[in-house]
């Protein structure tokens, strides 16, 4: 069994997308937007630009997502975070300043109890992220 993320996003699941898969050095991401859809009558979609479904291979996880239809509200504040776990503290600190660039800062970059580093921030685009490097249990 595997647990995969989906996200939800109001208009910029694209640019989301490409910003992840970068940031995480992931191939391209795939990006389906409803305007190709076939089963729209006559290939027209109320949002045409927007994602249907957008997806990045981390590692063999998938990290997916949407555009919401026009008109459907999102809140803000996420109402769960993705969980990134990395190998190094310079991976964890160069990802966590990605991610907070123009977003919130939750939790800053710090050791703790748990973890060698980590940090919860809310990025640009409305996902949280919680970025750790365990500690050996």
């Amino acid at each position: 069994m595997r647990v995969d993320p989906y996200l939800y996003f109001d208009g910029d699941c694209a640019a989301a997308f490409r910003f992840y898969a970068g940031l995480l050095g992931c191939t391209a991401p795939v990006l389906m937007p409803y305007g190709d859809d076939p089963t729209c009558a006559g290939g027209v979609a109320v949002a045409p630009d927007r994602i249907m479904h957008g997806c990045i291979d981390i590692d063999g996880g998938f990290l997916m997502g949407s555009d919401v239809p026009p008109g459907t509200p999102l809140p803000r504040a996420p109402h769960a975070f993705v969980s990134l776990g990395v190998d190094s503290d310079a991976d964890a600190e160069r990802i966590f300043a990605a991610l907070a660039e123009r977003g919130e800062i939750r939790a800053p970059m710090a050791e703790t109890f748990f973890a060698h580093r980590f940090g919860m921030v809310v990025d640009r685009f409305g996902t949280g992220w919680m970025v750790l490097r365990s500690k050996p249990c």
